[in-house]
């Protein structure tokens, strides 16, 4: 008896492989739903309960995935065998011939919110992303996938004093609070026309609605209290386009990459509805928008490990939130280590995968008159294979992260995270046919 491969499509035994695939993925589906607290509330839609997210579109969504989250987030020059990468679509050209991937991410996390001497806390769960990759034509790889690209989820209340005399005081409660995000449905090309050379684009389609409310009562009657809501329901066509160039050195390899996503307009109008003694509703046509975004990067790979680091650049001042250029340009920037596999040895430890990983970011919105809060986050994880069958492998991957959200000016709210991203890599040899002779 001998085995044999064959590079073409066997109908019957995709089919199976299919279902086993879909079994995994809806059971990992099931087990990390099951885990949410409260479904019904803001907290378990969106992963977030930030004040800051009432700002733009909402907290940006990191885009990185499994081993790339625990190096920091870098994605521009990450190119790496059978790795999912959806930073630059250039990388989906490593996928192998007989490989299929199927790629789910969650994470859990602890926020401790602070401002003065008043702490409080939060617990969030969500799923990060889900995506395939698999190879459709020789030298050209294909990815599609969803993960969230904003999220909003908040909320707060004040009270003030008004009016003091002698007839007494009158305050007033300004209570607030959001809901909504922007997910994505992506859609990718990576093609490898050189030993070399690796291009690649995303289409994206971009689709969420944000619900941004606002309450003022009074303790009197005698004032009439106030409520003001924004509804915005947007959607577009998103494109990002890939490069990576790879250059030998012996055993070592440096790979070059770069991202260019062009400035976009949402299809979004948005209904003001205020309600004080009378309701009134006005309409912002083409309320929002998304800016250019460039991003370089590099990896550097030897026989036992990669190094590699991102920056990014992205014109926010020129995007529309609810029909205004209130944005701030910004810079982001990431760096990150991994500590490659013996893929080879028995001894579980040494076939594990090691990262760590570093990342700042500016604020992209302004808070009043000044900018928002920066962000500065520390991480470190594994990824461990968990079965090793005749035509599947599969990856555990597993990171804590730390990210502080630090604000630029006084009485402004500082935020810690403590986070713990979950991702499952299934990597199925589907075109793979066995001959007995």
């Amino acid at each position: 008896m001998r085995y044999r491969t064959w590079f073409f499509w066997d109908w019957p035994g995709l089919l199976n492989t299919m279902n086993r695939v879909y079994r995994k993925i809806f059971l990992i589906l099931v087990l990390s739903v099951s885990c949410l607290p409260g479904l019904n509330t803001v907290k378990a839609q969106t992963g977030v309960n930030s004040p800051y997210s009432r700002y733009g579109i909402g907290l940006l969504s990191d885009q990185s995935t499994g081993i790339t989250k625990s190096m920091g987030g870098i994605g521009a020059g990450f190119r790496y065998p059978n790795v999912l990468n959806m930073k630059n679509p250039a990388s989906y050209s490593t996928v192998d011939t007989l490989t299929f991937i199927a790629d789910l991410g969650f994470a859990l996390q602890n926020c401790n919110f602070s401002e003065n001497d008043v702490r409080v806390n939060a617990h969030n769960a969500y799923i990060n992303h889900l995506a395939m990759q698999f190879r459709i034509l020789p030298k050209v790889g294909m990815t599609v996938g969803f993960m969230p690209f904003s999220n909003v989820g908040y909320q707060f209340s004040g009270t003030e004093v008004v009016r003091r005399d002698e007839d007494g005081e009158i305050t007033a409660k300004n209570t607030y609070s959001g809901t909504g995000g922007v997910r994505q449905f992506i859609g990718g090309l990576g093609w490898r026309p050189a030993k070399w050379l690796s291009i690649g684009a995303n289409a994206s389609y971009l689709s969420g609605d944000i619900t941004h409310y606002i309450s003022n009562t009074y303790s009197s009657t005698d004032v009439q209290s106030r409520q003001k809501t924004y509804v915005a329901e947007m959607s577009a066509l998103k494109l990002d386009f890939g490069l990576q160039t790879t250059l030998s050195f012996a055993d070592n390899k440096l790979v070059l990459g770069g991202t260019f996503t062009p400035a976009q307009k949402l299809n979004s109008d948005t209904y003001v509805t205020d309600v004080h003694s009378v309701s009134d509703t006005t309409i912002i046509a083409d309320a929002f928008s998304i800016p250019e975004m460039l991003s370089v990067g590099f990896t550097y790979q030897w026989k036992k490990g990669m190094f590699g680091a991102d920056v990014s650049y992205q014109t926010w001042s020129k995007a529309s939130f609810f029909g205004q250029k209130t944005g701030s340009d910004r810079i982001s920037a990431a760096a990150g280590f991994m500590l490659r596999a013996d893929e080879t040895n028995r001894n579980l430890l040494k076939r594990t995968a090691y990262e760590v990983g570093f990342n700042f970011a500016q604020p992209y919105y302004k808070v009043g008159n000044g900018n928002g809060p920066i962000q500065l986050g520390v991480s470190a994880g594994f990824s461990v294979p968990i079965s090793n069958a005749y035509n599947s492998m599969s990856y555990l991957h597993v990171s804590g992260e730390f990210v502080r959200v630090q604000p630029m000016s006084k009485g402004m709210i500082t935020e810690n995270y403590i986070r713990i991203n979950v991702g499952v890599t299934f990597m199925e040899r589907w075109f793979m046919k066995l001959m007995v002779d």
